[in-house]
């Protein structure tokens, strides 16, 4: 480009290899004018594309907080599962506590346990065959009755395995005889809930209690405490619910505990 008079420019395009020419008069403000276009035309390219650099990263953060959200609200819903096991604990504990009378301690178990009466270490202390032919009554308070073996007036159609032993909750649930925790466990229907098996293919059961002091596997003796009652499981009001079953068979508790009472 050369200067051609006074504030006119002429543009010179040759081909290489080729003698001719083509030439083209511009004026200042022409190429000034060329020259504020072309600035434009390359910030607006600048521009654009910082524009989609500066949307990708948005997109990338937006991405990643989206995940840091996610996260949290699984452990806010794992925390809210552990608060909710937390508080159910704490009012087994506050109830046991009021029964109990005071603090319980980490090896609270020999503590909780009431001493045998006088009738339990005398059966303790007889000869083996009298000892194992024995049982007592499942709860320290002697309560009542309220459903027997056998009974289908209570749920028509569904005969009742047991009997029903109205006592307060927390009562003292003791073993009617001795042998070896053979599970424990909370059911639907059942509630909190022991099983004790015994010599001579015979078995008993203690559910709807509010808190166990034994675990599967571990050995009981005639009259041990083994739980408090309650009213967990499919139950109306404050009661022990007990079986027995010999050979698998369920049979009429009373047959067997009657002269434990």
């Amino acid at each position: 480009m050369t200067a051609e008079g006074k504030g006119r420019w002429t543009l010179i395009v040759m081909r290489e290899g080729v003698v001719n020419s083509r030439t083209l008069a511009l004026s200042r403000w022409r190429v000034i004018a060329l020259a504020g276009v072309a600035t434009i035309v390359l910030a607006g390219i600048s521009f654009a594309a910082g524009k989609m650099a500066g949307d990708m990263t948005s997109r990338a953060r937006v991405h990643g907080l989206e995940a840091q959200v996610s996260d949290l609200r699984q452990e806010n819903a794992a925390m809210a599962v552990v608060a909710e096991r937390v508080e159910r604990l704490e009012i087994e504990y506050r109830q046991l506590k009021s029964v109990m009378g005071g603090e319980l301690g980490a090896s609270s178990r020999d503590i909780l346990l009431p001493p045998l009466s006088e009738e339990d270490a005398t059966a303790r202390r007889a000869n083996e065959e009298e000892e194992a032919s024995r049982f007592v009554w499942p709860v320290v308070e002697r309560g009542f009755v309220t459903r027997t073996f056998g009974d289908t007036a209570t749920a028509p159609g569904e005969e009742h395995v047991g009997i029903d032993i109205a006592v307060p909750a927390g009562s003292y649930v003791r073993t009617t005889r001795g042998g070896t925790v053979e599970e424990t466990g909370d059911d639907v229907a059942y509630g909190l809930f022991v099983r004790i098996a015994h010599d001579d293919q015979i078995s008993s059961l203690y559910a709807h209690n509010s808190w166990l002091f034994v675990s599967a596997g571990d050995s009981v003796e005639i009259g041990e405490v083994i739980a408090l009652s309650g009213n967990s499981g499919r139950s109306t009001a404050p009661h022990l619910h007990v079986e027995i079953e010999r050979e698998g068979l369920p049979v009429d508790p009373l047959e067997y505990l009657a002269e434990g009472i």
